[in-house]
């Protein structure tokens, strides 16, 4: 006899939401789609239909089905310890997507919710699964390459996101050098000390003052003595270009080939190569990955991959990032 099947829901179907449904309803053995929750009545019913899922008219009326096992929070990241909070409480196993929270204090709360419910509470930090990152940490934990030295990551959408001046900084942040400072932790085995940040708008145009900015480099300084230097920028048009290298005593990792195939095309004056355009396409086997992971481990009841301490922990790069734009200074993370 066949083992039951895991019943997925998710919390928050725009285009994150939309692709973790996906892959509970088609792509991750062992689980089926049961449910999902969007404040956009209409976007909740339309995946419904589409995956063969029901429409929940409430976060409690998704939480409180016995056929959900595990939720999946994909929610604008202000709601995500509050939505949080109310599945783990509720005892389902919950996979909250990045970043965790917008303060240690709201990281803590999740984290207190999973312990007092006894629920798997794992973070989305989806790159940790891809398989040339987990080949590289496979290499510098084996020590073939010697200690882990410097670390350097780009991180490049193509387009730029619409946010306010004030909230930029904030977002650059949290939506994406916090999956660098998170792959840091994870590739160099070690926490992150202190962070300096410089921000700058980016822009053909005459006149960029007053405008919301769209780049960051971060130099950060590890406990062990390693040193990083992490890019985000949003607006390269050219691709969706995420790239790491990792130098170590007797060797150095790269990843981040970004050709969708291995088809470059020469012509007079120039070459073209078929380059990744969005997150799901060079990330598509990582999410499915990363959810087949977790739903599998609902059963067997094994630790998440990637916890709740390591949410935190980026969570409190990313606010010491903040703090030194502020500053002009390097911050220390906050305990």
């Amino acid at each position: 006899m066949s083992a039951p099947r895991i019943g997925v829901a998710v919390i928050g179907v725009g285009a994150m939401g939309e692709q973790h449904a996906t892959n509970a309803a088609l792509h991750v053995p062992g689980a089926t789609l049961v449910a999902v929750f969007d404040a956009d009545r209409a976007a909740a019913t339309r995946v419904a239909a589409d995956l063969g899922a029901e429409p929940c008219a409430s976060l409690e009326a998704l939480v409180s089905r016995d056929d959900v096992q595990v939720v999946v929070i994909a929610t604008p990241s202000r709601f995500h310890a509050d939505h949080a909070v109310v599945s783990l409480a509720a005892g389902k196993d919950t996979l909250l997507e990045k970043p965790m929270a917008h303060s240690l204090a709201d990281c803590d709360r999740i984290v207190a919710a999973a312990e007092r419910a006894k629920a798997r509470l794992q973070i989305g930090f989806m790159r940790r699964y891809d398989p040339a990152y987990a080949e590289a940490k496979r290499l510098i934990t084996s020590g073939a390459f010697g200690e882990p030295l410097l670390f350097r990551a780009v991180h490049r959408d193509r387009e730029a996101t619409p946010t306010s001046v004030e909230a930029g900084v904030r977002a650059l942040m949290f939506e994406s050098a916090i999956h660098d400072f998170d792959l840091s932790r994870f590739l160099l085995g070690d926490d992150i000390a202190t962070v300096s940040t410089t921000v700058a708008v980016l822009s053909q145009g005459p006149d960029a003052q007053g405008r919301v900015p769209t780049a960051a480099l971060n130099t950060v300084i590890y406990r062990r003595g390693a040193l990083a230097g992490i890019e985000t920028y949003w607006g390269a048009q050219y691709a969706y270009d995420v790239r790491t290298e990792v130098i170590c005593a007797a060797g150095t990792v790269m990843i981040g080939q970004q050709q969708r195939t291995r088809l470059d095309v020469y012509v007079e004056g120039h070459a073209r190569h078929d380059l990744f355009t969005d997150w799901r396409e060079r990330f598509r086997d990582a999410y499915r990955a990363e959810l087949t992971d977790f739903v599998g481990g609902a059963t067997d009841r094994r630790p998440p991959a990637v916890t709740g301490a390591d949410g935190r922990a980026a969570v409190a790069a990313a606010l010491a990032g903040i703090a030194a734009h502020a500053s002009g200074r390097a911050e220390r993370v906050p305990a």
